[in-house]
């Protein structure tokens, strides 16, 4: 069997996850079948989450497990993935980084390339007394705390926000300080990664996210100062430019990447990849996915759309705080609908197509072509031009020669006829 030849999308999709793609630690249903639909028609998409905590590779691999397909690491965004742009920076310098269960975030830190990391704990190892109501988490602290000879001595440049803090009274209190100058002479710069103040998971009810940590450490400070000192901070996560800037890249790499291995497979080199023209955001939170793609200006020229599901956050019959393009019920839906806006899929449903090639070496541009609508098949003989079953969907055929078929196919595989006689 060939392999399947590249497919000249102009069409790319950025999915949020919790509360699109799953919810807490299982699917939404059509989920798992819509991310296989894209890959089989090789149509670009990325992960553009403001979940982390964990490695591009290893959030892809337990999303991956979740979801039974296969992700590559390359097409994960993460609310902490442009934190790579500041290892040129710190990457010599000590950084506070929070969030995270035990050494999970220093770990994924030191993976980034940042040479000297330490975290709460590690102050808490030093001074005990730093937590002020230490009885419930002590034991977390003294079993995950590094003793380093220069804690008290050497300043930390930054403070880095990676994921949800796990005990927000010693967080606080240890960037309260921080902040302040209490703990060094120079405060040092904050960065957070994650704006959201709630996220859905399997509660009833959302829950706080990092972006509650955030109002409640602006709050301290406020009341600290007085008001008469700035909270300064850096945010990235989405609906951040800088977010959506950092998966927009992501995307383009990644479509390049995979347009080189196919036609490299399929002797194709010399072609370009086909420009990304539209980008549909797909999320469930309007202050977040909704925004930062109506907000964002594209680096590439590609115009960014954005659809909201009724299976997160945002809830249906309610007026979202900012209009997406369009609404959907759930993931299969949404993507559904943007495939038939941009022409990629009469049905709107599941394709699947194989051509068989009735003769090889020769120009005589006739093919049998499959079409599977969901359990309902309809097979369409196709001659030259004559394509009428195929009429939605794009596909480049080298070893078919002259045959020509429309523009825009979603192609499953290609294979020599086995009713063909040799």
């Amino acid at each position: 069997m060939s392999r399947k030849p590249a497919q000249k999308s102009t069409i790319a999709f950025a999915f949020d996850i919790d509360g699109v793609l799953v919810r807490g630690k299982e699917p939404l249903p059509g989920a798992s079948e819509t991310i296989r639909l894209l890959q089989r028609a090789r149509i670009p998409f990325i992960f553009l989450t403001n979940g982390g905590g964990l490695t591009e590779k290893d959030h892809a691999a337990k999303t991956s497990a979740r979801l039974g397909v296969d992700i590559d690491p390359d097409q994960f965004v993460q609310s902490h993935s442009p934190f790579h742009g500041l290892v040129p920076k710190y990457k010599n310098k000590r950084i506070l980084v929070i969030g995270g269960e035990g050494n999970q975030i220093r770990h994924v830190a030191e993976a980034y390339g940042f040479n000297d990391v330490v975290t709460s704990s590690d102050l808490f190892v030093e001074w005990n007394s730093i937590h002020p109501f230490p009885e419930v988490t002590a034991h977390h602290h003294t079993a995950h705390g590094r003793r380093i000879p220069d804690i008290r001595t050497r300043e930390i440049a930054a403070i880095l926000v990676w994921s949800s803090s796990r005990d927000w009274c010693m967080d606080l209190q240890v960037m309260h300080d921080l902040l302040l100058g209490k703990l060094q002479e120079n405060p040092p710069e904050l960065y957070l990664s994650n704006p959201n103040f709630d996220w859905s998971t399997s509660h009833e009810y959302k829950r706080l996210a990092q972006g509650a940590l955030r109002e409640c450490l602006a709050s301290l400070f406020r009341f600290s100062t007085k008001g008469e000192v700035e909270f300064k901070y850096t945010t990235v996560g989405k609906p951040t430019r800088i977010t959506f800037r950092w998966g927009e890249k992501t995307m383009v790499e990644y479509r390049d990447k995979t347009w080189e291995i196919l036609n490299t497979e399929g002797d194709s080199r010399s072609e370009e990849p086909p420009p990304i023209r539209t980008v549909y955001m797909i999320g469930d939170n309007p202050d977040s996915d909704i925004a930062g793609a109506k907000q964002y200006e594209s680096q590439i020229g590609a115009v960014w759309k954005s659809i909201l599901v009724e299976t997160g956050v945002y809830q249906a019959g309610t007026t979202p705080s900012h209009k997406p393009t369009h609404h959907a019920k759930d993931v299969a839906e949404a993507v559904r609908m943007a495939l038939d806006i941009e022409g990629y899929s009469s049905t709107g449903v599941r394709v699947c197509m194989k051509v068989y090639h009735n003769k090889e070496g020769d120009d005589h541009k006739e093919g049998h072509v499959n079409i599977g609508d969901g359990d309902n098949n309809r097979k369409g003989h196709a001659l030259q031009d004559r394509t009428n079953t195929a009429d939605s969907i794009e596909a480049i055929l080298p070893r078919f020669g002259k045959l020509k078929l429309p523009a825009r196919c979603l192609l499953v595989e290609a294979e020599d006829d086995p009713a063909r006689k040799p």
